[in-house]
């Protein structure tokens, strides 16, 4: 969802920010250029913790994490995104480029149903209340890469009464950091004759993490330890494609402005692709079922970690079988289908919805991938070149509602996904904001006249004047 700059969604005026949500929506901008040179996005949803005390326009030095009691489905997403000298260029009026550099981290865990109380002191009061949710399962995973784009969109339709445009963005990768967790069918009894002892019987655990980690020197300075951690990632390629269908403005509101439009329906399919890395000589995969593992042993052993070192130790004196991974290991990028409608109301109001596909969980192959928590948005908004008033309202895929809010104000985008980060002191777990700065020319390159009648066909030919830098 252009990355979760949400609000501009579906906009005319997203220019250069908009091949992350359809590489076709590059063509249609009432501008010859634009340029973000700088943009920030950050989201995160979770029902694990709450954060206190803390808001957007509070210090964080207040803030404190509670972890959440009860019975739940425990998850946690997050995605971050830097966008850097994101550039759109048109052509001619039928074409348009955009390329630029993105730096994007997407992470998530979830488990299965678990009992967690403030209460809870060691592993055995953990097991207790968890002895009727067995067996137990969790998984995480994380990925996070830099990538070079560039994105090519034409019009193959226009008839002066719809507009057909597709596009595609191709995209060459840096892996720079992935892994994974899962532990999967966890079971226990208790202890024959122990009240309040429990033998761990069944389960597997598996982890891997990128080789670059390894490289890390506590003794070297920064700058070794960033060229050394950048050397051992690997490339990859990535790509998108979409089609952007308008139905444009009839009567003397197309005269006027010669982008308006009454509906513009866009589909994509995003980031179709992987991220590809080296396994961490540390990476385990272990099972249970070692004879006489209690909960006591396992808290002995797993008191005073300091180091991954140390967790294998441990972890290998308690499974009954205990392997290191080799090789490489891939992490998919989270490719989905995002439909969107963009409806012009009246004067400079606007409605879009749009609905996210995710692909790969559909796939019977097993695989590796991170996931986007979008799910369904509506966002009514209000806009001009140079102001703009928006409030998306986002149901995502663990059900959560947020209604959000932005604004735009010449070259500067604020939003924050969830309103209650700025009203609230315990919602900042669940939201996030995006900022971003756009350099637009001072003139619409299409002016009002600049239209020519074509008597025979009776057909609007648009035509466009010389670009003006």
């Amino acid at each position: 969802m252009a990355q979760n700059y949400q609000a501009i969604n579906g906009s005319r005026y997203a220019g250069s920010l908009s091949p992350c949500n359809n590489p076709a929506a590059i063509v249609n901008v009432p501008y010859t250029w634009d340029i973000t040179p700088f943009a920030v996005q950050v989201k995160q949803a979770t029902n694990a913790f709450v954060i206190k005390n803390y808001s957007l326009l509070s210090s964080p030095g207040n803030a404190e994490i509670v972890g959440k009691s009860g019975t739940l489905k425990r998850f946690a997403f997050a995605n971050q995104n830097i966008r850097l000298l994101n550039t759109r260029i048109n052509l001619n009026s039928r074409s348009a480029i955009a390329f630029g550099a993105n730096i994007r981290n997407y992470f998530y865990a979830t488990t299965t149903q678990t009992n967690w109380q403030d209460t809870t002191r060691s592993l055995s009061d953990f097991m207790k209340i968890n002895i009727g949710h067995l067996p137990m399962s969790g998984e995480s995973r994380a990925s996070t890469w830099a990538e070079l784009y560039a994105t090519y969109a034409r019009t193959i339709i226009d008839d002066g009464k719809r507009i057909l445009t597709a596009g595609i963005t191709l995209k060459v990768s840096r892996a720079l950091a992935g892994g994974y967790a899962s532990a999967k069918g966890l079971g226990y009894v208790p202890v024959p004759g122990n009240e309040g002892g429990y033998l761990l019987t069944e389960g597997s655990f598996q982890y891997g993490y990128s080789s670059n980690f390894d490289n890390i020197d506590s003794n070297s300075t920064s700058s070794v330890n960033r060229k050394s951690f950048l050397q051992h990632t690997m490339s990859g390629i990535s790509a998108d494609a979409g089609l952007e269908y308008i139905l444009p403005a009839g009567g003397d509101e197309e005269e006027a402005d010669y982008f308006a439009y009454r509906t513009k329906i866009g589909i994509s399919l995003m980031d179709v692709g992987r991220n590809k890395f080296r396994y961490s000589s540390r990476s385990r995969t272990a099972t249970a079922g070692k004879p006489g593992i209690t909960d006591s042993l396992v808290e002995n052993k797993f008191s005073g970690i300091g180091s991954v070192d140390d967790f294998n130790d441990s972890l290998s004196g308690i499974a009954n079988s205990f392997t290191g991974l080799i090789g490489a290991f891939n992490v998919y990028q989270p490719a989905r289908i995002i439909i969107n409608i963009d409806q012009h109301l009246v004067n400079n109001f606007f409605l879009n919805a749009e609905i996210t596909i995710p692909l790969l969980q559909i796939v019977p192959k097993k695989i590796t991938y991170i996931k986007d928590m979008n799910l369904l948005a509506i966002t009514p908004r209000w806009e001009t070149k140079s102001l703009g008033v928006y409030f998306p309202v986002q149901l995502n895929v663990q059900k959560q509602l947020w209604v959000g809010g932005a604004f735009k104000a010449g070259p500067v985008l604020f939003g924050t996904h969830n309103l209650a980060n700025i009203f609230s002191k315990n919602k900042m777990q669940v939201g996030g904001f995006y900022l971003a700065l756009t350099i637009r020319p001072g003139q619409k390159y299409y002016q009002s006249g600049n239209q020519s009648s074509d008597k025979v066909s009776g057909k609007v030919k648009r035509s466009l004047q010389c670009p003006k830098f």
